[in-house]
């Protein structure tokens, strides 16, 4: 079972598991040179994240395929249902956790505690649950719902991870009557391993959600290009929390790693050169106009520049450059922020390319900030 960090001195980190040919720079030639999704293929890959030394592999997820553009290059597309395919991913490997996303705002309590009970208790407590409660308007259509507001869709969502938890904690019939859920029963077994649940990670940065996430959450991922954002973070979750439980600041990052100085960043310069503009503007219209976090971000730019910025990765902290140099760059932000947790999305993605990143892994030790995680207490 995974174990729950008790001290925050060391870094852990978490895979940006692929959901489609690329995520985050949308580069025709990183779509056209990556592995088929194969089951094969999606196999491998959790088995290298596992030998690399990744604690975790993080599945993003959403429903509609309106993005016809993105889908057509393969840019975040194709998509595999999140926790389905945790489960296969998860028979296939040891140590590694597997965090899947679910929407609260398409889904039953109900729903949601089962199968989440299931995959935990198969796994031997190794799955987290990544909570969403919606951006949407398109995939609000595709159930039949009307799109909700942000603020709402956070109130919503706590009533429905209050349902969950419940659930999952009681072996007794619950009777919940709530503002937006009732709910009369209790769910088969099993119920899950980790105690006092699994783990819970959400990704929300304006207030409501960063409320949310102090309240509920054992990790907040994060968007963000430097210390000062952490930083920042690090203040409004004290705020928070008051102190009386701790949540992980998990800034989302974009690797490259190669052992000649300055050969990183020529590939990242010529991944830019097929930047697929249509699918860039396609996604990050849905983003930038949905999810606070981009939004806050580039509400200097004009929308152009914001377009480009966010299709291009460079509104996430970028760890582009010789081991040596991406360790320095982790253990500065380990040593002058609150993180300890790094989630890293490869553009490059395949087996070999994350066992580049060990050796960043073993300057990480050298340095007393990180451990692999067989030889430790805890991995989340």
């Amino acid at each position: 079972m995974k174990q729950r960090r008790t001290e925050h001195d060391e870094l852990s980190f978490g895979f940006f598991y692929p959901t489609g040919k690329t995520n985050f720079l949308f580069s025709d030639e990183a779509a056209s040179t990556r592995p088929a999704f194969t089951a094969e293929n999606m196999i491998a890959l959790a088995q290298a994240a596992e030998e690399a030394g990744f604690d975790a592999m993080f599945l993003a997820d959403n429903w509609s395929g309106h993005q016809r553009a993105a889908e057509l290059g393969g840019h975040q597309s194709p998509g595999y249902h999140a926790t389905l395919t945790a489960m296969a991913l998860l028979a296939a490997t040891k140590h590694i956790g597997v965090i899947s996303s679910l929407h609260t705002t398409h889904h039953r309590p109900a729903h949601v505690a089962r199968m989440g009970a299931t995959v935990d208790a198969f796994s031997d407590g190794r799955w987290g649950w990544n909570i969403v409660a919606g951006f949407s308007a398109d995939e609000a259509a595709l159930f039949g719902e009307e799109f909700v507001e942000h603020d709402l869709r956070y109130k919503m969502a706590a009533e429905f991870v209050d349902i969950v938890l419940a659930l999952w904690k009681e072996q007794e019939p619950i009777d919940f009557q709530g503002e937006f859920y009732q709910v009369k029963g209790r769910i088969k077994l099993p119920r899950p391993v980790q105690q006092p649940h699994p783990l819970l990670v959400n990704a929300g940065a304006s207030p409501a959600g960063t409320a949310f996430a102090a309240k509920y959450c054992d990790q907040l991922v994060t968007l963000g290009t430097g210390e000062d954002q952490l930083r920042r973070l690090d203040a409004q979750l004290a705020e928070l929390t008051g102190g009386e439980r701790y949540v992980a600041p998990t800034p989302f990052s974009m690797a490259i790693v190669r052992d000649g100085d300055g050969e990183a960043e020529e590939i990242y310069d010529r991944l830019l050169q097929s930047l697929n503009k249509e699918a860039t503007f396609e996604i990050a219209s849905d983003v930038l106009g949905g999810i606070h976090t981009a939004k806050e971000m580039y509400e200097q730019m004009g929308e152009q520049e914001a377009m480009m910025a966010f299709g291009s990765g460079k509104g996430v902290l970028q760890l582009i450059g010789t081991p040596e140099q991406v360790a320095e760059t982790l253990i500065s932000a380990k040593r002058n922020t609150g993180a300890t947790n790094v989630l890293i999305n490869f553009p490059l993605w395949s087996p070999e390319e994350l066992r580049g990143f060990r050796p960043v892994l073993e300057l990480l030790r050298e340095a007393g900030v990180w451990s692999p995680p067989e030889t430790r207490g805890y991995s989340w």
